[in-house]
């Protein structure tokens, strides 16, 4: 008797984003790099800083890092180091977390790897996932929610 592989592509979430979000009073573009210590963070790395009143995020942009785990291992290599300050963040009433957004139509699947997901608890942060699905509307911004 054989046993015949099956093997399914598997199609990921479209407009992936993944952030670190924090949220609280005072925090914008300026905040979250300096309490980071994030003086040499430019765009050209793929790492952007977007903000609205009382929330920033550090977002790695999906035209370098196309797979969700691509994304959450640049943003754990940049946050590993910095723990004691997300820490810090935490500890003075900021919220702080993870979060992994994007378009989820039927039949994708987000894949993030086991030692990504692992570097992420390490963190001890929370992470979350925000999904929005394609209407025939406008595409709608994943971090949209922030700004309400």
């Amino acid at each position: 008797m054989s046993v015949e592989r099956v093997v399914m592509e598997i199609t990921p979430w479209g407009n992936l984003s993944t952030s670190l979000v924090v949220t609280g009073q005072g925090v914008d573009s300026a905040f979250l790099p300096a309490a980071l210590q994030l003086a040499e963070l430019s765009s050209s790395e793929g790492i952007g800083v977007f903000s609205g009143p009382d929330w920033a995020t550090l977002t790695v942009h999906d035209r370098h890092a196309k797979s969700a785990d691509e994304q959450a291992a640049r943003l754990l290599g940049l946050l590993r180091p910095r723990k004691p300050a997300l820490d810090t963040l935490r500890e003075s009433g900021k919220s702080v977390k993870v979060d992994v957004s994007g378009v989820a139509d039927p039949g994708t699947a987000l894949l993030i790897s086991p030692a990504v997901l692992a570097g992420l608890a390490d963190l001890q942060l929370p992470v979350t996932f925000t999904t929005v699905t394609e209407s025939g509307e406008d595409p709608e911004d994943p971090l949209a929610w922030l700004d309400a």
